[in-house]
């Protein structure tokens, strides 16, 4: 479960997502993907970020995850140097210790998740980039 302080909710794959700010490089405006011949499951492809190539996830390769409906706005910078495309910015919230809840083991999306924030009947699921990037390696070596 997570309470670090202030997240960005944001809504990716057809999903409400809250990252958490400590997590982020930055967010920038989406640029096109140069897709990758034979790519990796996971990975949509890079684009140039600071003069290097960034990979860009394919949300629709995660568990619980879709193809996006129309194209990314902006694109989130994770610090362990990944790339997630969001279709809208909500906004950023600092929500208290008792809305947090553990993940149901039954969501797909648990594998990727670090809990639930549950605002005004909202669940705002909140994604843990280090579970995230071990996901993608196991799903790399799986292929």
């Amino acid at each position: 479960m997570s309470e670090r302080g202030a997240w960005l909710h944001v809504k990716a794959s057809g999903l409400d997502l809250l990252l958490a700010t400590s997590d982020l490089r930055e967010v920038v405006t989406a640029t096109p993907v140069a897709l990758l011949p034979g790519r990796p499951k996971g990975i949509q492809g890079v684009v140039s970020y600071q003069g290097e190539f960034l990979p860009v996830l394919a949300w629709e390769d995660l568990p619980g995850g879709r193809a996006a409906d129309g194209e990314p706005i902006a694109m989130a910078v994770l610090r362990p140097r990944l790339g997630l495309p969001i279709q809208r910015i909500i906004g950023t919230l600092d929500p208290p210790a008792e809305a947090w809840r553990e993940v149901d083991g039954e969501d797909p999306a648990a594998p990727w998740l670090s809990g639930v924030c549950v605002l005004e009947e909202q669940h705002l699921r909140a994604l843990d980039p280090v579970r995230l990037i071990a996901l993608l390696r196991r799903i790399r070596v799986d292929r």
